[in-house]
């Protein structure tokens, strides 16, 4: 489901309907983006050619004979996706996802396994992480969950985000986009919030504002990024029916490495402190795939990470079911 090439022609004549974009927003942090708006009334994506649909900003159909398995992804995404928006957006810096780290504000601590790295332990991080081939960074990720229903029974405020991304490990950008699921307690005062977001650190958190998501929709995310500075991010609620894509730069000095891509639930950076971790019960991430310069990886060869807390307690613990799934299992909230 690798991202479509340039604008091409409908049956074979000039494409006269180009996606409709919102107008670029550049940031303060100097990091661009640019909403893709509806698709044109009666255009249906599953019936649509290859040039339509690059000329539209949608991801590229795979051939149903060499690439069945994403054809058939392909197939169930675009289908289920009855409704494309165009998206609203609000930047929260105060909230910040990031790069992997051990204890402490260390780097991540592992023991080199075969294949990748296996049993890594991260403060923040919990989930699956595969590593590129030498010479073929990554150039998309994508995965789809069931968004969890923050919990607690402590007072105070508890955070988790899921997310698809690359980069955050032995690199210092990262490239990711997903839920948040957060709940604050305060008494016999109760507030949830589920939104969906992106970020390309070192900038902070984007808040998708107008995508419909609630505690137990299933999503799907497609981030491709074509060149080390651009990427088109596609979001799809499988259990509403919306979607919405748009295109994004990094901030002032950071790039796409592409040494890694993840499937993670994570406990985010709020106002410059590790958030506690909600009790998100479990997070299933499936149809884990990620890949570039030719190459498609599964979870076949993947590193899993486990969240530890204070003393090395352990906060959420990963298990793989099989090459495309991976459970993530909520242990204690810091």
């Amino acid at each position: 489901m690798a991202r479509s090439g340039k604008r091409g022609s409908r049956d074979g004549r000039k494409t006269r309907e180009p996606a409709t974009f919102v107008p670029e927003t550049l940031t303060r942090k100097g990091f661009r983006i640019r909403g893709l708006g509806p698709l044109p009334e009666r255009f249906d994506p599953m019936k649509a050619t290859a040039r339509q649909l690059a000329a539209y900003r949608l991801p590229r159909r795979p051939d149903a004979k060499t690439e069945p398995r994403l054809r058939a992804l392909w197939d169930r995404v675009m289908s289920r996706t009855q409704l494309w928006i165009a998206p609203e957006f609000e930047h929260r810096e105060h909230i910040k996802h990031g790069p992997a780290r051990g204890s402490g504000r260390r780097a991540l601590t592992a023991r080199r396994g075969s294949p990748g790295v296996s049993n890594a332990t991260s403060n923040n991080w919990s989930g699956a992480a595969d590593f590129s081939p030498a010479g073929k960074p990554y150039g998309f990720v994508g995965g789809q969950w069931t968004v969890p229903s923050p919990n607690t029974r402590a007072d105070g405020a508890y955070y988790a985000s899921e997310w698809v991304g690359i980069d955050g490990w032995n690199s210092n950008d990262v490239l990711q986009a997903g839920t948040e699921t957060q709940i604050t307690k305060i008494l016999f005062i109760t507030a949830e919030q589920v939104y969906t977001w992106w970020e390309w650190f070192p900038a902070g958190e984007v808040k998708i504002n107008n995508l419909p998501v609630s505690a137990g929709d299933v999503m799907y995310c497609l981030i491709c990024a074509d060149t080390t500075s651009h990427a088109i991010v596609y979001f799809s609620n499988q259990s509403e029916g919306v979607g919405t894509r748009f295109e994004i730069t990094p901030p002032r000095g950071t790039t796409l490495t592409g040494n890694v891509a993840e499937w993670i639930v994570e406990r985010p950076t709020v106002g410059g402190s590790v958030a506690n971790l909600t009790d998100y019960v479990a997070c299933y991430f499936d149809e884990c795939i990620a890949g570039g310069a030719g190459n498609i990886d599964n979870l076949s060869g993947a590193s899993l990470i486990t969240m530890t807390g204070t003393g090395g307690a352990t906060l959420s613990e990963p298990a793989q079911e099989n090459d495309h799934v991976v459970k993530l299992n909520w242990r204690k909230s810091s």
